[in-house]
C-alpha cells in the first residue's frame, strides 16, 4: 500500500511538470575578468597615445588635492561671537574586556576622555585664505596653538609664514564640536571643551 502511494505521488509530480517553452532570446552569461578589462583599457589608451596624458591627469589631480584639500562647507567668518561647551563623555554600550576576558569597563559606565588625556594646547580653527585670520593665529605663538585649517593650502602657509598647520579633512572636527563660525578657539575647562567663535574686530 505504501509503495503504491509513492508511485501515485511520483506520477502526479511528473504530470504537473510541464515544459512551458522559451520566451524571448536567451544569452549565455559571460563574466569578464576585471583585471583583463583594466589591462584592455590601458592598451587602448596606449595605442591611442593617451596613456601618458591620462597618467599626468591623475597625478595632477592627486597633487592638487594634497596642496589644496577640499574646503569644509557651511563654515562662515564670525559675525556674532559666541561661546559653547562640548562634553566628550560617552556611555559604554557593552562590557569592555581585556585580552584575558577581564571586564575593565561595565556597560553603562560613563567615560570622559579629558580625565586621562588633557588638551594641553589650544586649537585654532581658521580659514587659511583669510590673511586676517592667519595673522591672528600667527601672532599668538606664545600659546603654542595647534592651527587647523578648514580652507586654504597648508603647504603655502608653511612655506610663506613658517608655521605648522593641519587640515580638517571632511570637516570632522568642526562637525563634532558644532563649530559654525571661524576663527574659533578650543580650550579645555575642567571636564569640558569650551569653543569660542571669535569676532576679530573685538580682538583688536
Amino acid at each position: 500500500m505504501q509503495k503504491k502511494l509513492w508511485l501515485i505521488l511520483l506520477y502526479s509530480a511528473a504530470l504537473s511538470a510541464k515544459d512551458l517553452g522559451t520566451f524571448g532570446e536567451t544569452f549565455p552569461i559571460v563574466e569578464e575578468n576585471l583585471l583583463s578589462f583594466i589591462q584592455g583599457k590601458l592598451i587602448q589608451l596606449q595605442s591611442a597615445g593617451e596613456l601618458e596624458k591620462h597618467q599626468k591627469t591623475i597625478v595632477d589631480r592627486v597633487v592638487k588635492g594634497i596642496e589644496r584639500p577640499v574646503a569644509v562647507e557651511g563654515i562662515i567668518k564670525t559675525r556674532n561671537a559666541r561661546k559653547i561647551y562640548y562634553d566628550p563623555s560617552i556611555t559604554v554600550p557593552y562590557d569592555l574586556k581585556d585580552h584575558k576576558g577581564r571586564v575593565f569597563h561595565k556597560a553603562g559606565t560613563i567615560i570622559n576622555p579629558l580625565e586621562t588625556h588633557q588638551l594641553k594646547r589650544p586649537l585654532f580653527i581658521i580659514d587659511g585664505d583669510d590673511l586676517e585670520q592667519v595673522n591672528w593665529a600667527k601672532n599668538q605663538k606664545s600659546l603654542d596653538p595647534k592651527i587647523i585649517l578648514v580652507k586654504g593650502s597648508p603647504f603655502n602657509l608653511i612655506k610663506t609664514h613658517n608655521i605648522t598647520v593641519f587640515f580638517d579633512q571632511g570637516g570632522s572636527i568642526v562637525k563634532k564640536l558644532g563649530i559654525k563660525q571661524i576663527p574659533a578657539r578650543v580650550d579645555q575647562e575642567g571636564k569640558k571643551l569650551v569653543i569660542s567663535e571669535i569676532l576679530l574686530e573685538e580682538e583688536q
